[in-house]
């Protein structure tokens, strides 16, 4: 009998034991069960900083997509987190810049600047902005500020800018000689040769221009706005079969654009088709 009993008492201990952790897990009212906090050190949960990174990557591909409302959500959020930190002041900047929102994204490079007064690319896209808003004295103040950094990688395109200034501002000469030093520096950079195709052509030099353009196609064979001044240029000299080719890369190249259409009319007039 004492062993049926020393039994009895140990199941009774078991079942109360077990009604116990049921009322820790239901509570004393029923109902659901009650979601247990999660360890501090619970690696499923992602920290603020990982979260920030997270919106901060989402929001780049975004951009870099021409989502610009998308990339817009993800970086305000990454904002919200740290709104100091470089990399979202910089891509909203980046950011507004595309949406031609200008004074915003003067405002977000100020701020990263402030961070760092020594980012030579963010200078450089500052003065993109003024040059937008035709602020050309402080465009320039940062194209130079660009140039004064030896270790900066990309000098050609602070040098690009300063040129774009003086053709913008008419003084033509200098802007040549900007883009002849681009060249000289940098062969393999296709602007410069459109820029001097440009000054080249306007002044009617029409062969030399040709082939400055010639470079800016091979160099970059996606270059919409060479291809347009080439059949320009080809049209000038009387090559019908060469300007129809050069217009109809425009076509290709930016479908569905004010300037294809205008490539297609003027194909189609060289082919005597209009």
């Amino acid at each position: 009998m004492g062993r049926h009993l020393n039994l009895t008492l140990r199941l009774l201990s078991l079942a109360l034991a077990c009604l116990a952790g049921l009322s820790v897990a239901v509570g004393c009212g029923g109902g659901e069960p009650r979601p247990r906090p999660a360890p501090k050190n619970d690696p499923t949960v992602a920290s603020p900083k990982q979260q920030m990174e997270g919106h901060i990557n989402l929001g780049r591909i975004l951009l870099m997509q021409n989502d610009l409302p998308g990339a817009l959500s993800e970086l305000s959020k990454a904002e919200q987190i740290d709104p100091n930190n470089m990399d979202v002041l910089t891509y909203l900047g980046l950011t507004y810049y595309s949406r031609q929102d200008y004074e915003k994204a003067i405002d977000y490079y100020v701020r990263a600047l402030a961070q760092d007064p020594t980012k030579t690319d963010i200078h450089n896209n500052l003065g993109l902005v003024y040059m937008e808003l035709k602020q050309f004295p402080e465009a320039k103040r940062e194209f130079e500020y660009c140039l004064t950094d030896t270790t900066y990688a990309r000098p050609w395109l602070p040098q690009l800018n300063l040129g774009a200034i003086e053709q913008i501002q008419g003084n033509l000469k200098e802007a040549e000689e900007i883009y002849r030093k681009i060249v000289t520096l940098t062969p393999q950079y296709a602007p410069p040769y459109y820029r001097l195709a440009q000054i080249i052509f306007g002044r009617g030099e029409t062969r030399e221009a040709i082939d400055y353009l010639k470079n800016a196609v091979r160099l970059d064979p996606s270059y919409a706005d060479a291809y347009f001044l080439l059949g320009e240029a080809y049209e000038k000299i009387g090559n019908k079969d060469e300007a129809a080719e050069s217009y109809g890369q425009v076509v290709v190249l930016s479908p569905n654009t004010t300037r294809a259409i205008e490539a297609q009319r003027r194909a189609r007039r060289v082919l005597g088709f209009e």
